[in-house]
């Protein structure tokens, strides 16, 4: 078969080019940083889910996770060796990840999988050629990074007991363990795997109790006592100590100086560091004189996020100081009262996360997530904005200027995309107009809202009608919905009862407002009919468990999302309930939800029966995504019989089985999962059919000869019959689309990869009536 062809330019679509379908990306904090590392000119600084690395000069970082090769996340360390210049990518489980010379990296998992008794953490990496000591929770392990494996395991507490050892430093003679049982050291000539070969401490009256670390400096070993770190009353107590021929005795400049030492820091030549309650210090060894005191970040000041840092002379001859900090990121500094050079790169500020809300292609991220006992986190951190790939960053300011604390809940405006709310857990409702906050703000101090103490409103749950009213939820009292009119009016709606915590609030096509409640208390449903004062079994409804009063699978309500049918999924503690009508639950008639039921293995069960349902939502193609407070994220087809796919973070990118929500960018066909691990988003191959073929287009495109994915063609009408052609008119590969869009292989019919050159892409509806073109570049 042979159809016409036409002469139109490419169209090269810069954004879409970048990410092929079944994609994943992560979106993590660029200011969560907790370990700096350097080796040549390269800097390796880790975010706790991913790291970064990048040459001093440029400060252009490249992203390393597990997306794209890292074996895990929660990394704990990055160390590089200087003997071979490998580094060590260490995470929270043991589990080690090694990157050589040449940027190759390899995964040893031996301690994560190893079973122990003892405490299974690695707290400090010392290196003494090409051999790393670790020191963990249970003993020391020497790691042979040449050899690629475990050399000696040290057992070296009483009666070859476990016991912690916070950090390992090595002179000619001894190799020094720093416990919080006291120091303890061994000669380096004896059988060190044998515990009766290390003693304990304690000549010249050397304290037996917390050491939280130990340095080499220069050739002298520097230790830190820190019983600070045992009982808080003893803050202004830590002290440093050295080691001489005749034992150990306190360090003669500070002692008699009362410190609280949170860390000993990184050792430069005859420099040491450590970081107390007022930042962090670099001081002389022979004088105890300090040379830098880091006191804040550009007048900024948080002095218990500061995790790590790292001190060396750069190719220029200049000595950097590199922080790794919990709130301000990586920065480096030449000199500590300077500006410092801050390591930026597209991501969110932080990787905590509440809800999302996705519209026309922008995504807001509200970072408070509450507990449903209704504890607050008192989190200062802002909203956080993706649009066009970009991410931005929204402080949340009361009108007095004061930050606001626990935003919960985020919403774009569906009727003015210029504007977003958000609502927290102790102020109320903000307003933002073209990114700038809006005042006076819909508060506590300005309006009756209700609250379990005074000023406390415990909003949450934002969610809007088709005539744009602003609906959301007020925790733990009678009072528990409000509304901001579209003329700007407040009102708020009190309940026969308390029904305790709320998350979610959801509108549906019949203006019907859910109140979902998570403490076993089921579903209010009410249905305003012009603001109406709520009356039950008149306007509004409690569903339950019970027969005749909703059937819901749980009274524990977690999610909600209304399929392209009109039906209401929800998702409870145990599984999934399906309200096949909806409409009907004010009409007497029987409304009672469905569970899924399934044949798994020959047996009758309930979809997700053993699951809790944090999180649902529907794409283009009406397929359910269920999100699981365990089990990871399931999609299933739209009538939930079959499971399309199931994502863990056994078995795919997924950094957490721990599924917070799911959201579904329409515009670009990504699939955003929240976990408690930070936010990803996955390119699905899913859009909604448009009712014309208004803006047809394939990505990538070009098809560049690396590329190994398929072709999206995207604009498409729901069943579009979507044919393939070469420049000749010879059909190579034809369809038809479920939504608005098709997955190309980049194949012919005998599945083989065609060849260079530019392809014709023919989509018409099955009657012929509406068509469209357009092309495809493909380079072998």
């Amino acid at each position: 078969m042979r159809i016409l062809s036409f002469v139109f330019t490419v169209i090269f679509f810069q954004a879409f080019s970048q990410i092929g379908p079944r994609t994943w990306q992560d979106h993590l904090g660029i200011n969560t940083c907790n370990s700096v590392t350097r080796v040549g000119s390269t800097i390796y600084a880790s975010y706790f889910n991913g790291v970064i690395r990048f040459d001093e000069k440029e400060l252009a970082p490249q992203t390393l996770n597990k997306i794209n090769g890292l074996s895990d996340i929660g990394v704990r360390l990055v160390r590089a060796n200087p003997y071979n210049n490998k580094v060590l990518i260490i995470y929270d489980n043991c589990n080690i990840d090694v990157i050589d010379a040449n940027k190759n990296l390899k995964n040893y998992p031996d301690i994560k999988l190893k079973a122990l008794n003892g405490k299974k953490l690695i707290n400090a990496v010392t290196f003494d050629k090409q051999f790393a000591y670790l020191s963990c929770g249970f003993g020391i392990v020497v790691f042979d990074m040449d050899k690629f494996e475990t050399k000696e395991t040290y057992i070296i507490g009483p009666d070859a007991g476990y016991l912690e050892v916070n950090e390992l430093a090595f002179n000619d003679s001894l190799i020094f363990a720093a416990t919080p049982d006291g120091m303890y050291s061994a000669n380096r000539s004896k059988a060190l795997i044998n515990y009766k070969n290390w003693r304990l401490d304690t000549l010249n009256n050397m304290p037996q109790g917390y050491f939280g670390g130990v340095k080499n400096v220069g050739g002298t070993i520097l230790t830190v006592y820190n019983p600070s770190h045992v009982d808080y009353a003893n803050a202004g107590k830590d002290t440093l100590y050295i080691y001489s021929n005749t034992g150990w005795k306190k360090y003669p400049p500070m002692d008699s100086v009362g410190s609280f030492i949170r860390f000993l820091g990184p050792v430069y030549e005859n420099y040491f560091s450590f970081a107390d309650l007022t930042g962090l210090w670099v001081l002389n060894l022979a004088d105890g004189k300090s040379t830098q005191h880091l006191e804040s970040y550009k007048g900024e000041v948080d002095y218990s996020t500061l995790r790590d840092a790292y001190i060396g002379k750069e190719a220029n001859g200049n000595v950097a100081h590199w922080t790794a900090d919990a709130r301000f990121g990586l920065n480096r500094f030449y000199f500590f009262w300077d500006n410092p050079d801050k390591i930026t790169r597209n991501g969110m500020n932080k990787n905590t996360i509440s809800n999302t809300d996705i519209f026309r292609g922008k995504v807001a991220v509200s970072p408070s997530y509450i507990n449903n006992a209704g504890t607050g986190n008192y989190s200062r951190e802002g909203i956080n904005i993706l649009k066009n790939g970009e991410w931005s960053y929204l402080k949340c300011f009361q009108d007095d200027g004061a930050i606001v604390n626990d935003v919960t809940s985020v919403l774009w405006d569906r009727l003015d995309t210029t504007v977003l709310w958000a609502c927290s857990w102790y102020y109320g409702v903000i307003k933002y107009k073209n990114g700038k906050q809006v005042t006076p703000s819909y508060w506590s101090g300005n309006y009756p809202m209700p609250g379990i103490l005074p000023g406390e409103p415990r909003c949450s749950g934002l969610s809007m009608d088709k005539s744009g009213n602003l609906w959301f939820a007020n925790s733990d009292v009678k009072s528990y919905l409000s509304v901001i009119k579209r003329n700007g009016q407040y009102q708020n709606f009190g309940f026969e009862s308390n029904r305790g915590f709320i998350r979610k609030t959801f509108v549906d096509k019949n203006n019907q407002i859910w109140i979902l409640h998570e403490r076993d208390a089921g579903i209010t449903v009410y249905n305003h009919k012009n603001f109406n004062t709520p009356q039950l079994g008149v306007n509004y409804r409690i569903l339950t468990n019970a027969v005749g009063s909703g059937r819901l699978q749980s009274n524990t309500v977690y999610a909600i999302a209304e399929d392209l049918d009109g039906k209401i999924w929800i998702g409870t503690g145990e599984g999934i309930s399906v309200f096949y009508n909806p409409s009907a639950i004010f009409s007497g008639n029987d409304f009672d939800a469905q569970p899924i039921k399934i044949v798994q293995d020959g047996n009758v069960e309930l979809l997700l029966g053993k699951e809790v349902v944090t999180s649902i939502k529907v794409d283009g193609a009406n397929n359910k995504w269920c999100g699981t407070l365990s089990g990871g994220i399931y999609c299933f087809s739209p009538d939930g019989q079959r499971e399309l796919y199931h994502f863990t973070k056994e078995n795919s990118s997924l950094y957490s089985n721990t599924i917070v929500e799911i959201n579904y960018d329409e515009v670009t066909g990504d699939l955003f999962f929240a976990t408690d691990a930070g936010l990803q988003s996955y390119r699905g191959i899913t859009l909604a059919g448009g009712e014309t073929y208004s803006d047809v287009y394939a990505y990538p495109n070009p098809v560049k000869p690396n590329y190994t994915g398929s072709v999206l063609i995207r604009g498409l009408i729901d069943d579009s019959v979507v044919k393939i052609a070469d420049e000749s008119g010879n059909m190579v590969w034809e369809a038809k689309s479920t939504g608005g869009q098709i997955e190309w292989p980049v194949t012919t019919f005998a599945n083989n990869r065609v060849s260079s050159g530019v392809y014709i892409v023919y989509a018409a509806t099955t009657t012929g009536e509406l068509k469209a073109l357009t092309k495809v570049l493909v380079v072998n």
